[in-house]
This record gives C-alpha cells, sequence and structure tokens, in this order.
C-alpha cells in the first residue's frame, strides 16, 4: 500500500511539474544588467538581440579587434574599444564612444545588427575582408 502511495505521490508531483514548466519564447529576454562580467553580459546582449548561436562570432570579432580590452586604441586611427569603432562608427549608432565596456557591446550589436544583420554574417564579413 505504501508503494503505490508513494507512486501516485510521484505521478501527482511530475505532473505538476510538467504544467509549470515554461520553455522559453523566442521573444523572450534576459535582464543583462547583473552580469558579472563583460563576457557575459555580451553572451546575454547577443541572445537577447538574435537569440541562441550568435555569441560565438561576436565572440571572435571581439577577440580579433581589441582581445576584450575596452580601452584598446589603435596608434594609426581613431579606432578604440572592444569593437575597435572608429570615431565616425560611434556617430552611426545610439551611444558615444566610452570606455565602459558594456555600452560599448550594446553598440556593437546594434552595429552590427543594422550593417549585417547577425553576428555570424559580420564574422564572415571579416574573414572575408579582415575587419567589419
Amino acid at each position: 500500500m505504501n508503494k503505490i502511495i508513494r507512486t501516485v505521490i510521484l505521478a501527482l508531483l511530475f505532473i505538476a511539474v510538467l504544467l509549470t514548466y515554461k520553455t522559453v519564447d523566442a521573444d523572450d529576454t534576459v535582464n543583462c544588467d547583473y552580469m558579472p562580467n563583460i563576457e557575459r553580459f555580451a553572451i546575454c546582449s547577443t541572445y537577447n538581440t538574435w537569440g541562441y548561436g550568435q555569441y560565438n562570432s561576436l565572440h571572435t570579432i571581439i577577440e580579433r579587434e581589441s582581445g576584450w580590452n575596452n580601452t584598446a586604441q589603435n596608434p594609426s586611427s581613431t579606432a578604440y574599444g572592444l569593437g575597435q569603432f572608429l570615431n565616425s562608427t560611434w556617430k552611426l549608432g545610439s551611444y558615444e564612444k566610452t570606455s565602459n565596456p558594456q555600452v560599448q557591446i550594446l553598440a556593437m550589436v546594434e552595429y552590427v545588427e543594422v550593417r549585417y544583420n547577425t553576428a555570424n554574417e559580420a564574422l564572415i564579413y571579416w574573414n572575408a575582408n579582415k575587419h567589419y
């Protein structure tokens, strides 16, 4: 009898879990404000913009452009920050030139989305042209 009661209770718990389980919808976003480091912030930001499968491309671009140094300055141009934006590039978007790595990530995501649609497409362009 105890075995039957335990089985029924486990079955009811399983049904309760199934009824309350929520999958991530395509339009769900994650609050990135509390990410503990800039790479996690970048993961969160790319997910919120393009969903899964884009972060590795953005990571590769940042690694190649600045090595994840948010104050990297190209000595022969105005290229600055994680994405090595030129002064003219900053003026194209919604963000002003800053050393704040989170703002730089948001500016990169916006720029990539407008110019290439996705980070994967931006990386394809980078591979062919050695810049994006």
